[in-house]
């Protein structure tokens, strides 16, 4: 008999969740939001890049807290995010040649390659500590021609602020444009993938869930606010999940027709307590023009500036997501001022509990300093970072990032040409 049961047991588990192949890219509803907040803390072991004379770094740390709302109708998408980062590091000790009237040198040391300067005398100084911080907000709106001949024709408009301490002026702009194309928020069916799942995983479905089921199942989560409003933020959990479970019942392979108290428990578990990176897919197109009413450096006041974007959003698979987003920016000061950005993502689930997060950002300008002399600055920033989940929305990470800024490659005072590798290990604390 328990034989008759394992065997049972391993053939419902082994049964296709999905009745055909259901991607994430069917779920095309646009009207959809979702918010998430975070504050992560990261502790640094750095070893600096082309500097012998710096011994040991005692401390390096960074502080984020962000927050992003989007919100999306059939004519409209709207969508902000609010950012404060702060870091610190504090080097240990740097040796120093210095010069001593008193030194009596040894008669018998013979300089070579290894030791070159034995003969002069070494002391250790304590470096300065340094402190920096900033503050982001930005915010677009898109109005879609939805009753138009092209629906996925827009006007939007855009809106970025940013300060940081170390820099003598406020980032500014405001852009105007039109726009063509739509990333649908697909994270709704993901999470009816991962309750699918583990509701088969606990025995609890006879059969595989059509798509349609499935489909319909991700409107209802995608309601949730709705749910809130109409029933109250402490109350509105027995209706939405009864809303999901009839959802799921009219498939006929929701074991007993309904989910029963494992089932429930399954489905606040993975809605509520089980990390699900955002999944989207689309692609945007947007021109438009505006003013940079000043920037970091202080060198653009109320200039025009001209603005191209592209964003790309691709799921893969039931696991992983790709983002790209590409921004030219050309500023037309005193000295035109050519700037572009990329950031490019991959998100990896490879548990329920752990996420392959891998990152890279790089920015390029081209123009003068305060001085009028030719400045052309590329970074690159790349990331690789495991998160664990240890509940309570707490997540341990621990990666690698390197960072590289190449200011006036091509001229006499390059700078910065060796990378800087980081191994970082830290927290993040998921508020939304």
């Amino acid at each position: 008999m328990n034989l008759s049961k394992t065997l049972i047991a391993a053939a419902v588990a082994s049964a296709p969740l999905m009745a055909n192949a259901l991607q994430l890219e069917d779920y095309l509803i646009a009207n959809s939001s979702y918010d998430q907040a975070f504050i992560s803390g990261n502790l640094t072991a750095l070893e600096p890049a082309g500097d012998d004379d710096n011994d040991q770094v005692s401390y390096n740390y960074t502080v984020d807290a962000d927050y992003q709302k989007v919100f999306s109708t059939l004519p409209r998408s709207w969508g902000y995010t609010l950012g404060l980062k702060a870091n610190g590091s504090k080097p240990g000790t740097k040796t120093e040649l210095v010069d001593d009237p008193d030194f009596i040198p040894d008669p018998n040391f013979v300089p070579d390659a290894l030791n070159p300067t034995e003969q002069i005398p070494q002391v250790e100084r304590d470096t300065e500590s340094t402190e920096d911080w900033s503050v982001t907000a930005e915010g677009v709106v898109d109005t879609y021609f939805h009753e138009s001949q092209y629906p996925k024709a827009f006007w939007f408009g855009q809106g970025n602020y940013r300060s940081t301490g170390s820099l003598p002026s406020d980032d500014i702009s405001a852009t105007i444009g039109l726009g063509y194309g739509r990333v649908y928020n697909a994270t709704p069916l993901a999470k009816v993938i991962r309750i699918v799942e583990e509701l088969n995983e606990e025995g609890l479905l006879t059969g595989p869930i059509p798509d349609s089921v499935a489909l319909e199942t991700a409107e209802i989560i995608d309601r949730e606010e709705e749910f809130k409003s109409r029933f109250g933020e402490d109350e509105y959990r027995p209706d939405y999940y009864a809303a999901i479970e009839t959802a799921l019942a009219r498939s006929g392979a929701l074991r007993d027709g309904k989910f029963g108290a494992l089932g429930a428990l399954t489905v606040d578990n993975v809605l509520e307590d089980e990390p699900i990176s955002t999944r989207r897919h689309g692609w945007v197109v947007r021109l438009g023009a505006g003013f940079q009413a000043s920037d970091l450096t202080g060198l653009t006041d109320n200039d025009p500036k001209l603005l191209a974007q592209f964003e790309y959003a691709k799921p893969y698979g039931y696991k992983g997501q790709f983002i790209n987003l590409f921004t030219f920016e050309p500023v037309f000061s005193d000295e035109t001022l050519t700037a572009f950005r990329n950031d490019m993502s991959y998100t990896h689930e490879v548990t329920d509990m752990i996420d392959w997060i891998n990152t890279w950002t790089m920015t390029y300008s081209d123009g003068e300093d305060a001085d009028g002399n030719p400045l052309e600055i590329t970074t690159h920033a790349v990331s690789s970072i495991y998160s664990f989940d240890l509940g309570n929305s707490l997540d341990y990470t621990v990666g690698l990032q390197l960072n590289q800024t190449d200011e006036d490659p091509n001229g006499p005072n390059s700078i910065g040409d060796s990378p800087e590798i980081t191994f970082r290990a830290g927290f993040n604390y998921r508020l939304k």
